[in-house]
């Protein structure tokens, strides 16, 4: 996965809470801004702590070089408390604002409900719009029983760092987040890879 966008193309990245994406793809995210992508992080809600939450994704989001938007920002609640067709209209609304070229988001495989229910809404709201689509595991260690870890993998030995660095950014989670677990991780997705460090992504739909 050397090259998934044209230049100054735009990235759309949906996570249910703040720190799924920089967990599961805060690499190829930096990557992607660093190469002169336009990102955008879509978090859906925040269940508890919302000010403190807030803060930290917006925090998170500046370390990645990617703008955020949170969709249910007026009201603190957890993804399965939103009625599905309030989900979809709403990721409809930021596809529709943002025209992505690459959307990122939860696998259908994650054995969290709250990301499964993102999946399901992120595939319903890309169903007229022509672009590429990944998905990934944000609590790898939470999914040994899922189907696989992925068909793709993304380098991200250029910006293990800053992904670290932008899962480091949510400090409140920080007995949730083990930064040297998920170095680690990347280094052995890297080792089967071929890449010094490096992401893994299930290939939902690819343009060549």
């Amino acid at each position: 996965m050397n090259r998934l966008l044209k230049e100054n193309g735009r990235v759309l990245a949906f996570g249910a809470h703040p720190d799924d994406l920089e967990v599961g793809a805060g690499g190829l995210l930096a990557r992607l801004a660093a190469e002169g992508a336009e990102v955008t992080l879509a978090v859906v809600s925040i269940p508890t702590n919302a000010a403190i939450r807030t803060a930290e994704a917006k925090a998170g989001a500046e370390v990645l070089d990617a703008d955020l938007f949170i969709l249910f920002e007026e009201k603190q609640c957890r993804v399965e408390d939103i009625a599905m067709h309030e989900l979809v209209r709403r990721f409809d609304q930021i596809v529709g604002d943002t025209r992505p070229d690459l959307v990122i988001t939860h696998s259908a495989n994650d054995l969290h409900w709250d990301h499964g229910l993102v999946n399901r809404a992120t595939v319903s709201a890309l169903r007229r719009t022509p672009c590429d689509l990944l998905a990934f595991l944000s609590s790898p260690e939470m999914n040994a029983q899922a189907r696989g870890i992925g068909q793709c993998f993304a380098d991200i030995s250029t910006t293990i760092d800053t992904k670290i660095a932008a899962i480091a950014a949510h400090k409140s989670q920080g007995s949730k987040l083990d930064l040297e677990s998920s170095r680690d991780l990347a280094r052995a997705m890297g080792r089967i890879s071929g890449y010094g460090y490096a992401e893994c992504y299930e290939a939902l739909r690819v343009r060549i």
